[in-house]
């Protein structure tokens, strides 16, 4: 079974194509946008909705 993803996993992932400041900050931003907290691993759903404001962040972001 795979594990499930926390906000730091997404800013980690995120850290190959930035900082890590600068992941920390744009999970962190989207996690307020979708209303999720940071301290317990994601839903599906949550997840889904995390990455898509994720990518309407654009750059480099949006690729991953």
């Amino acid at each position: 079974m795979q594990k499930a993803l926390t906000a730091r996993d997404l800013a980690d992932q995120l850290a190959g194509v930035t900082s890590a400041s600068d992941a920390r900050a744009v999970v962190n931003r989207a996690l307020r946008i979708v209303g999720v907290p940071e301290d317990r691993p994601l839903s599906t759903d949550e997840l889904l909705l995390v990455c898509e404001s994720l990518a309407a962040e654009g750059g480099l972001v949006q690729r991953v």
